[in-house]
């Protein structure tokens, strides 16, 4: 997909481990991640990203990376994507 993307949705445990993350880790980390989330919306191809598609838990996907050890993944709908997990490595893919 080219030019700015948007974001359709979450699935159910999206939210959820989002939420998760940011008590364990911080304000601090929350804003990464979502300044993560606005570059991949603007250029997900950008390198610090590290896009790359997966079949994870059954699913074609897609995953950015957050730092070194998180992860977020999500799938591309007709017009946008919907962000469907994030946590490390192992909790995700």
């Amino acid at each position: 997909m080219a030019g700015q993307v948007k974001i359709l949705g979450t699935s159910p445990r999206f939210p959820k481990n989002f939420s998760k993350l940011c008590k364990i880790r911080g304000k601090k980390f929350q804003t990464i991640i979502e300044k993560k989330i606005e570059l991949m919306l603007r250029n997900p191809n950008h390198n610090s990203l590290r896009l790359h598609k997966i079949n994870a838990k059954g699913e074609q996907a897609w995953s950015i990376s957050v730092d070194m050890k998180i992860r977020i993944l999500f799938v591309y709908e007709k017009d946008g994507i919907v962000l469907v997990d994030i946590g490390t490595h192992d909790e995700v893919y």
